[in-house]
């Protein structure tokens, strides 16, 4: 059998799952929230019911990629972004809310409900952390002059993977950078970096090649990534058309206006004019494929008013 892919991006939801996200494989998860969270140690988890359910006012349903509850009680969400979506950062501080609605429901005090830790995963950068090089931060309640922890119950985790630039070549046999690396760039291996000896990356790798999976897992995550292609391959010739007539609309009000300051001002409205025009015509190709409003969404940073009414 030819594969255009040896092995399955770590990105896409149902590779994921599979990789950290069975009671089966639930060693790759716990080895994996170790190396993120460094202020315990985590000894087993078991994987919980990821839905919230709609409330009252609104009826919204929202579902986490993975809810981990740790032998302390902990609650862990892990959440996939492939790109960047509006009021990311507040839909993670409502997640983080529904948790502690669902301990003081479950009969917790509260005033003493177990810690939360928020964990993103991400493939684009945040713009609050545009001046940040890391890999990862960690944001929690400060005090903003002295920088004193209010609380450790409340932590959000964002994994920025285009910040990480490390080639196979130059992995070290970290951990933590090793599955930084696998999450980023699985699906274009074709072999095991030499630098990976750690045993949890046996399991990742094991799990993660395409034709070791059953015939149906096979072909749903082979339809995910293909689809996934086509749509970095739209997103990039869309980019590219966008910024060529936002440069010769800028290139043509600059003449117009005075050279320094009309290119400047002519540019960027034309390359955003593009880009919002990129986004619309997308979001109708996707319609016209069958996929849904909400993966829709996450793919372009459209809302899902704007999807409804075009």
């Amino acid at each position: 059998m030819h594969l255009d892919f040896k092995y399955a991006d770590l990105l896409d939801d149902l590779a994921f799952k599979l990789v950290f996200g069975q009671e089966s494989t639930k060693n790759v998860m716990i080895e994996f929230l170790n190396q993120v969270i460094t202020d315990r140690k985590i000894v087993d988890v078991e994987f919980a019911d990821k839905e919230i359910h709609p409330n009252i006012r609104d009826r919204k349903t929202s579902i986490y990629d993975l809810l981990c509850m740790t032998d302390d009680g902990s609650r862990i969400i892990v959440e996939l972004q492939k790109r960047k979506q509006d009021s990311y950062a507040e839909r993670m501080l409502y997640y983080s809310m529904h948790q502690i609605l669902k301990q003081v429901e479950s009969g917790a005090s509260s005033f003493d409900f177990c810690p939360i830790y928020v964990i993103s995963i991400l493939n684009f950068t945040l713009d609050q952390n545009d001046s940040i090089a890391d890999v990862k931060t960690v944001y929690r309640l400060l005090e903003e002059t002295h920088n004193t922890l209010l609380t450790d119950r409340l932590t959000y985790i964002f994994i920025e993977l285009p910040k990480f630039k490390k080639r196979a070549e130059e992995l070290t046999g970290d951990v933590l950078e090793g599955m930084y690396f696998c999450l980023k760039n699985m699906s274009q291996l074709q072999e095991r970096p030499i630098a990976l000896t750690h045993g949890i990356f046996d399991k990742i790798f094991g799990i993660s090649e395409l034709l070791v999976m059953d015939e149906d897992t096979r072909d749903k995550i082979i339809e995910n990534m293909t689809t996934e292609r086509d749509l970095k391959n739209q997103l990039d010739y869309a980019r590219k058309v966008a910024i060529a007539e936002g440069l010769a609309e800028g290139k043509a009000q600059g003449m117009a206006q005075g050279m320094a300051q009309g290119m400047e001002q002519g540019m960027a409205q034309g390359m955003a004019q593009g880009m919002a025009q990129e986004k619309l015509q997308i979001a109708k190709n996707m319609l016209a494929m069958g996929l849904d409003t909400e993966t829709i969404s996450k793919a372009t940073g459209l809302s899902v008013d704007e999807i409804d009414n075009l």
